[in-house]
């Protein structure tokens, strides 16, 4: 709506909000696992030993979540890549903008517009990670007024110790856009340079954090794939949705009594139903590092 010069006599023109807005749908999927003891085993077996096999079956749902929502983020649709799925109820499944034909964001708070070949799955153009490459997944996030202080979000970047053992070099004498900044937690070392500001958190949203480069924070993590540099806005709008089942009885990792249990064993079946789809599709990019070629996404 816009503001009118107002009139002596006359009343302003009524004014209509107009929503812009994108459906999108979550898939809804159902995964088991199950473990089985004889009566002669567990007459023996400690505590600890069939404590395993349960912590085992937590790991494993901790993995499978932890996989598939790694895979959402990292894993285009449309366009040039794989076709976009829909869920029981006709809902396109989506993924980051993708360069698609109905790749086009809406309109940018600032107005910035963009083109519908818009895409959030860059590749490097060398075969190691440079300061660019941050640069250009940070400007994928801003340009859409995400991962900004100034909306209460911040950008995190996920790498694995490949990339972030290039990343703690850069150095804007050495021609990057920032300093890398370790974090207090970090190992000392000796500089004859003096740090001007506050040294970035040593954990953030229970992630820790090995340093900062410019307004974003550096996670390195095992679990993350070499090779692959993933940012994200986080604190605002979530980047995924997260769906489960409507009865609340039927959500979480669930232990799900065999009725057809017989002896001589005992069967326990375990349960996980969810399923994801991309609910902010401008809330992160990806850079795969590598000289040439199109974008690949990993397999988790």
């Amino acid at each position: 709506m816009d503001l009118e010069l107002a009139s002596e006599f006359g009343v302003p023109v009524a004014g209509r909000a107009t929503p812009n807005y994108g459906r999108v749908g979550y898939y809804l999927d159902w995964h088991d696992t199950a473990s089985r003891f004889t009566y002669k085993f567990l007459r023996d077996a400690s505590a600890s030993q069939v404590a395993a096999v349960q912590i085992a079956a937590q790991e494993a749902d901790n993995r499978l979540i932890f996989k598939s929502i790694m895979s959402a983020i990292t894993t285009p649709t449309g366009g040039l890549f794989s076709p976009r799925d829909v869920n029981e109820l006709g809902q396109t499944i989506y993924s980051l903008y993708a360069g698609d034909a109905d790749d086009k964001p809406p309109m940018a708070p600032d107005g910035t517009t963009f083109s519908a070949s818009h895409t959030h799955y860059l590749v490097s153009g060398a075969a190691t990670v440079d300061s660019g490459d941050l640069d250009d997944l940070m400007a994928k996030l801003t340009e859409h007024g995400r991962g900004l202080k100034s909306s209460g979000e911040r950008i995190v970047i996920l790498v694995n110790k490949q990339e972030s053992t290039v990343i703690r070099t850069f150095r804007a004498a050495l021609g990057a856009s920032f300093d890398f900044i370790a974090t207090a937690d970090e190992p000392a070392y000796l500089t004859d340079l003096s740090l001007v500001g506050s040294r970035p958190p040593s954990t953030f949203n229970g992630l820790d954090v090995l340093g900062s480069y410019g307004d974003a924070l550096i996670v390195q993590d095992s679990l993350a794939k070499a090779g692959y540099v993933i940012a994200v806005a986080v604190g605002g709008a979530n980047v995924l949705g997260f769906r489960e089942h409507p009865v609340a009885t039927n959500r979480g990792f669930r232990l799900v009594q065999d009725k057809n249990m017989r002896y001589p064993l005992i069967d326990s079946v375990y349960m996980r139903g969810f399923g994801l789809g991309v609910r902010n599709r401008e809330g992160a990019a990806v850079t795969q590092i590598k000289a040439s070629g199109a974008y690949t996404a990993p397999i988790w």
